[in-house]
């Protein structure tokens, strides 16, 4: 039952704090007055001048879609550059070398596309001027791109017999203005003060509490084995600007971990209060858009459906991740040797996780960090039971959709909403309509890119890895699992999400320019889909409600929506998932 009341508490703070954000976010994206327009609405004015835009520039869509996909090519050839040429920039007081060429590619497409995918381990690998310069200014713009197309998408579907959407500039810029910063910034004054690293300072050398012993062949052993060949009794403590890039992670669904073990880290994520914060933060922004819906379009049923579609599926897959980590499989059990309840301990499938955080935390965090599409993690996915591990990859699967990445998930859900109300015309015979307007063919195709585009990517993606030798040699377990790993960061990649299951090295070049590719397809598709069906409905003019309009803010049409999701997402992915996390479920209980 504490399992339970924690989860509650969790969600309902979250729908307590996306709420009354979903207001300020419609309030700042429509440029109306707000609290914080006395101090920033000067800055805000620098910026347009600084880059000479107009502020009451009105754009169509293709003008709209090109100045999106500009700027993020100039952003990935920027970062491309200082993560390669990295020994020669400023701020690297532990001389790190640049990158190479594929990783360097692979990191840049990944921090650009607000995937966050890490072939590398951070504080080994980037100086702070990669990780604050280069990594978190990506951070902050790459969600207010998702979020300033979902905007577009709002001005079309409200329109009538128009084509402006609104300027890509202006709305990009008051995304990471008035939302990204100021609460970056709160959290990350918490941060600190729960004892996040923030500074510019070399990595420091500390006394361990126990000394370790290794032995001749490089494995860990107690400092008084006589195996041991050598005893480690300090340790390397990294410092840098934490704080301020693991709260924008979490705010921005972005979710690149300033350290190797991302929040998992007791330097990322020290207390109790750090978890609950970063936790909510995950869905925060992504569960405001569902609420900014329905105020945007003066129909707030609307927003309501779709936010009740989002949260059955949710309560859902934590239910099941939760279940399957906290009974384990019969081999952890060991016919009751050891202990799977929580009664004064934490209990259950413990491998891989944090004893400070338990089964508990660690699957809310599994479960919000994969439908948010944010990919950072406090424990690690690649030891959960096949069940609990497949949960997530679902939620991938499915096309960003359950909360997804800020702006984009709720774009590609809009996508699904279209095609639900398609069919349920079919179902009825009457021509399909959403919110007064009459969906067409273009919109209808719109709207299955915007649907099969996840899927496809992440299976081409896991065909191409799986076809090549060198994946095997890359895998630290075969068979069922080893399928689990490669599928898992083929999902991961082609779903914009960033987490993975650690077990697989993918740091190889083949597998760089094969992921980066799923990441830059899934990107830029449906922002292209997205900005199409806005415009197309923009120009469309608006009919009357009638009494045989199908509602599409009712249970039945919620049920539909659901049904829809899992029958696209959910079927598509199933002969893969049969054979790695089902088949390995199987060889376990049978």
């Amino acid at each position: 039952m504490d399992e339970l009341l924690e989860y509650g508490i969790y969600l309902a703070l979250l729908v307590a704090l996306a709420i009354p954000l979903s207001g300020y976010i419609n309030k700042v994206m429509a440029g109306e007055k707000t609290l914080l327009g006395r101090v920033l609405v000067p800055v805000e004015g620098v910026v347009y001048r600084m880059i000479g835009v107009e502020k009451r520039e009105n754009m169509g869509w293709k003008r709209y879609l090109v100045c999106a996909l500009a700027f993020s090519a100039v952003s990935l050839l920027v970062l491309w550059i200082i993560l390669m040429a990295q020994g020669a920039l400023p701020f690297n007081p532990e001389g790190l070398p640049g990158q190479t060429w594929d990783l360097a590619f692979n990191t840049a497409v990944s921090f650009v596309t607000n995937t966050n995918w890490q072939a590398y381990s951070g504080e080994s690998s980037l100086s702070y001027f990669s990780q604050a310069i280069g990594l978190t200014v990506q951070n902050f713009v790459t969600p207010a791109v998702g979020m300033a197309v979902l905007f577009a998408l709002f001005r079309g579907m409200v329109a009538e017999s128009s084509e402006g959407l609104g300027s890509f500039w202006v709305d990009v810029t008051r995304g990471v203005l008035y939302v990204f910063i100021p609460l970056c910034l709160v959290m990350s004054i918490v941060g600190i003060a729960q004892g996040m690293p923030e500074n510019l300072s070399e990595y420091q050398e500390v006394d361990l509490v126990e000394p370790v012993g290794i032995d001749a062949d490089g494995n860990a052993v107690s400092a008084d084995d006589p195996a041991a060949v050598d005893i480690v009794d300090k340790q390397v403590v990294p410092m840098g600007p934490q704080a301020s890039q693991v709260m924008i992670k979490q705010l921005g669904t972005n979710g690149g971990g300033y350290n190797g073990v991302n929040s998992a880290s007791p330097l990322e994520n020290p207390t109790p209060l750090t978890n609950i914060i970063q936790c909510i933060a995950l869905l925060l922004v992504p569960v405001s858009l569902l609420f900014s819906f329905g105020r945007f379009v003066n129909d707030r049923k609307q927003g309501r459906a779709v936010f009740a579609a989002v949260f059955v599926l949710l309560v859902v897959a934590l239910g099941i991740i939760a279940f399957f980590e906290q009974t384990g499989t019969p081999q952890l059990a060991q016919n009751g040797a050891v202990l799977m309840g929580t009664e004064g301990q934490s209990g259950g499938n413990m491998e891989g996780k944090e004893v400070r955080f338990g089964v508990t935390d660690s699957s809310l965090w599994a479960a919000f960090t994969t439908a948010a599409s944010n990919g950072s993690v406090n424990s690690m996915h690649d030891s959960y039971t096949p069940i609990g591990g497949m949960v997530p990859m679902v939620l991938m699967q499915l096309g960003e959709v359950i909360g997804g990445g800020v702006g984009c998930g709720l774009y590609s859900l809009i996508g699904f909403v279209i095609l639900t109300v398609f069919i349920a015309g079919l179902m009825v015979g009457r021509t399909p309509e959403y919110l007064g307007k009459k969906i067409g063919p273009k919109e209808m195709r719109m709207a299955v890119i915007l649907c099969i585009t996840t899927p496809f990517v992440i299976l081409v993606g896991a065909a191409a890895m799986s076809l090549d030798p060198a994946t095997a040699a890359s895998l630290n377990n075969p068979g069922a699992h080893g399928f689990s790993e490669v599928l898992y960061t083929a999902t991961s990649t082609g779903g914009n999400n960033g987490s993975a299951f650690a077990g697989f090295n993918a740091n190889t070049p083949f597998i760089n320019v094969v992921t980066g590719l799923e990441m830059l397809v899934n990107r830029f598709v449906p922002i292209a889909a997205t900005c199409v069906l806005a415009g197309s409905l923009a120009s469309r003019k608006k009919v009357a409600t009638t009494a045989g309009t199908l509602s599409t803010s009712n249970a039945m049409f919620v049920f539909l929506l659901i049904l829809i999701i899992l029958l696209v997402g959910a079927l598509t992915m199933f002969p893969a998932l049969a054979l790695g996390p089902i088949a390995e479920q199987l060889q376990m209980v049978l």
